[in-house]
């Protein structure tokens, strides 16, 4: 086989890579937690993981601050912060919580998780939280 026709199907085979690569930009991969505690890292300005799924039930929430500015945490569904879904203020390099939230106060569903303070969630200080179904 020649040079030129081995390698004349690369150049396809280059652009699905890229294709591939490119889709995959931007868009949070869900990070799936098999038991009852979140450990969330926060910084300027994100809240890492930014996507996870949890499972019904006691949920025990821990928060590094990974950062140089003050952060907290805030748990909201539609807008309304859930019963005991804060951690208050985090300084610089401090563990937060932990902080125990009872399944009833967060039925299966999608939540967001962010910093209250400031404009800190404008800023994208924001993720997601999924609490799958029973």
């Amino acid at each position: 086989m020649s040079a030129r026709a081995a390698g004349s199907g690369a150049g396809p085979l280059v652009l699905l890579l890229a294709a591939l690569a490119l889709t995959g930009c931007g868009a949070a991969q869900t990070v799936v937690v098999t038991h009852h505690e979140l450990r969330l890292r926060e910084d300027e300005y994100r809240i890492l993981p930014r996507s996870v799924s949890v499972p019904p039930g006691r949920l025990k929430v821990v928060v590094s601050n990974d950062g140089v500015l003050a952060h907290d945490l805030v748990i909201e569904h539609h807008g309304v912060i859930v019963r005991g879904g804060t951690i208050p203020t985090i300084l610089p390099g401090h563990i937060g919580g932990p902080i125990k939230i009872a399944a009833a106060d967060l039925p299966p569903g999608e939540y967001e998780l962010l910093s209250g303070l400031s404009n800190q969630a404008n800023l994208g200080m924001i993720a997601t939280l999924i609490v799958r179904p029973y």
